[in-house]
């Protein structure tokens, strides 16, 4: 009797070691694309959820230019991309910029754990909002397509 109650206390442990100890994950992503003055931009966003709540966010930016004018004054926009946006890598926060010169592409790509950044960092990426924030993952995503985002729930 012993044997057999050990026995489902292990299994039960592995079971919730497996699941997670019951906390749901979900994974939304959200797309968009406008071209405007002469520039495309792809904008991808990856918002991890936990039990209903944002834990990490990755968002991409990927600029392009698409008119002779951007590409002729490529280094101008670059500069002034440059000013605002630069490497960086820290508990809870990693930003990577990529100036490709001879595609006229400018790439962004942040990640954020929410459960290890700083309050200082996201207030520099003004991003305490998303710390804060109450809504749930079908809230988001309602607000993103209204927004003109296209997302999917992985």
């Amino acid at each position: 009797m012993v044997k057999k109650i050990n026995l489902m206390i292990i299994g039960l442990a592995s079971l919730t070691l497996l699941t997670g100890c019951g906390k749901k994950e979900e994974t939304l992503v959200c797309t968009n694309n406008q071209t405007q003055s002469g520039i495309s931009m792809d904008q991808e966003i990856t918002m991890k959820f936990v039990s209903n709540k944002v834990s990490s966010v990755k968002m991409v930016v990927d600029t392009k230019a698409v008119e002779d004018t951007i590409k002729e004054n490529w280094s101008v926009f670059a500069s002034t991309m440059d000013k605002q946006y630069k490497d960086k890598k820290e508990e809870g926060i990693t930003l990577k910029v990529e100036n490709n010169n001879k595609e006229y592409t400018y790439k962004v790509s942040l990640d954020v754990d929410l459960n290890k950044v700083s309050e200082k960092s996201l207030a520099e990426y003004d991003l305490s909002s998303i710390a804060k924030s109450k809504e749930n993952l079908k809230e988001v995503q309602k607000s993103a397509e209204k927004d003109g985002f296209k997302c999917k729930v992985k």
